[in-house]
């Protein structure tokens, strides 16, 4: 990672400690994991896992909201690490055909940052 890149670790870490205001051995235990995979995770020396179930648990186990941004930031931290679609992306496209079809037609525009922020604002005015 380069220098002043956040990683999964690294902001996990930070929401457990600030935010959640839980220990490390503590935190583990609440979402079934070693402490010391915990804390190889938060140091990046192993990857932060890939399973939505085990994502959720951890946002849940923070008491992070299901739209909240920290959540999602969380989950793109996780695929960044190693290249993957996020997990609750994947699940979104299994569970929605026209998502593809909406990927391919960013894709193919080649939308720049300006044009997929106006996209995604327009978008949320649905929900």
């Amino acid at each position: 990672m380069g220098e002043g890149t956040e990683t999964f670790g690294v902001y996990l870490k930070k929401l457990r400690l600030e935010e959640a205001r839980i220990g490390l051995r503590a935190f583990a235990n609440l979402i079934e994991m070693a402490p010391s995979n915990l804390s190889n995770i938060e140091r990046d020396r192993i990857p932060p896992p890939t399973k939505t179930d085990k994502l959720n648990q951890i946002c849940d186990a923070l008491g992070l909201p299901e739209h909240d941004e920290r959540r999602t930031k969380l989950f793109d931290l996780a695929a960044q690490s190693g290249n993957r679609v996020p997990a609750d992306i994947v699940q979104t496209i299994r569970d929605n055909p026209g998502v593809p079809v909406l990927v391919r037609t960013v894709a193919n525009k080649q939308l720049d940052e300006e044009k997929l922020r106006k996209l995604n604002d327009y978008i949320k005015q649905f929900y």
